[in-house]
């Protein structure tokens, strides 16, 4: 489900190129057909000059099209096809009564021009037209308007050029919401888990490793805690799954929303709570002042389910074993820290369950005596 998702998503986020490259593709296609035509016509009527620059241009859209059609994106071939038309419809506007054409062919050349391009450059190109227009209907005694007084040829002109330049202004903002809903798509597919909405073990992995050398040389704790909900796969017999997997979601967000997992410099979300695998999870604590903090945190994350899982089904008081281990004193790296607070959570669960486990007492406890695991069992009042 998630990849089918993830392509549907990339294929509306590219809406954008596809439809830019077909497009572009079409418009050059009709303009070297016309252009071809016009100047074979000419050049029969002996109109030389009109000729050459029809024929021409319609050379250049060939070469344009060629290379379009090669490379399989645009690249610059829109703009060559903006400043084609564009020069074809100058021709047209200022030189009508030679045969170069008649204004009538101007309203589709500005409007291939104006969804050719990105609605910035297309409303730039469109307004400089316009404005050539307004001077060349004004102050020009060469162009002729047949059937079209001055007054309409630029109201009407106007007119197209509001209506394409605001439909191609709501496109352009429907494509980049689709692309922004795109990139959140794909980063939730790629980094997050899907049931829990927590980091995934290649997202946590990845973020880890690199926080990790950031945190090698400071004066603060940084811990990887290693959780598993106790007698998770008794709720999953007993009530099954879908059961099971409300609890994973009630346990993730309770997860989420009291234990930090945004970095303080730069109050950006991180990647630090993450599910592993199954009911098992996995939280990198850094920048952490003192010992009693980190065991704050822990007992904190103890007490956090000992209320009963409000479902339609009365499943009970959550418990979990926790591994703790230390960074850089139990392990230098991302795979030796994670095994050892594994390692450590193991102990916690045959130790009794619901409690936390040090992978080695002198890493943060000296005053006790030394053993390879250190447990501790909050103090149930």
């Amino acid at each position: 489900m998630s990849n089918f998702v993830g392509r549907q998503l990339e294929e509306m986020a590219d809406l954008r190129s596809s439809r830019k490259y077909k497009v572009v593709q079409i418009c050059s296609a009709v303009s070297i057909i016309m252009l071809a035509v016009y100047g074979t016509v000419q050049l029969l009527d002996g109109m030389w000059l009109f000729s050459v620059i029809n024929l021409a241009s319609a050379l250049v859209l060939v070469i344009n099209f060629a290379l379009l059609c090669q490379r399989q994106q645009t690249q610059y071939a829109d703009l060559v096809l903006s400043l084609v038309l564009l020069f074809q419809a100058t021709m047209m506007l200022l030189y009508g009564s030679h045969g170069a054409g008649t204004l009538v062919w101007i309203y589709p050349i500005i409007a291939a021009v104006i969804f050719s391009n990105e609605f910035r450059l297309g409303l730039l190109f469109s307004l400089g037209f316009c404005t050539l227009a307004i001077l060349a209907v004004f102050f020009s005694h060469t162009t002729v308007f047949t059937e079209l007084s001055a007054d309409r040829f630029i109201i009407s002109l106007l007119a197209l050029c509001l209506l394409c330049n605001t439909s191609s202004y709501y496109y352009d903002k429907a494509v980049t919401y689709i692309q922004s809903l795109y990139r959140e798509g794909i980063e939730d597919l790629a980094y997050l888990d899907q049931l829990t909405g927590l980091a995934n073990r290649w997202s946590f992995e990845s973020w880890a490793s690199e926080k990790l050398e950031q945190e090698r040389n400071t004066n603060t704790l940084t811990a990887m805690v290693f959780l598993d909900i106790d007698d998770f796969k008794k709720i999953n017999d007993t009530y099954g799954h879908d059961v099971g997997d409300r609890v994973l979601q009630h346990f993730s967000r309770r997860l989420k929303n009291n234990i930090r997992n945004k970095d303080r410099k730069t109050d950006k979300h991180d990647y630090s709570i993450a599910r592993f695998a199954g009911d098992e999870f996995v939280l990198l604590l850094y920048d952490v002042k003192s010992k009693n903090d980190l065991e704050n945190i822990l007992d904190r994350i103890l007490h956090l389910f000992e209320d009963c899982y409000q479902g339609k089904e009365q499943v009970g008081k959550l418990a979990v074993s926790i591994g703790v281990a230390l960074f850089p004193e139990d392990a230098s790296n991302l795979p030796e820290l994670t095994r050892c607070a594994d390692k450590a959570m193991y102990s916690a669960k045959h130790g009794g369950k619901n409690q936390y486990h040090y992978y080695r007492k002198e890493s943060l406890l000296p005053d006790f005596e030394a053993d390879n695991v250190t447990s501790i069992t909050p103090n149930r009042g």
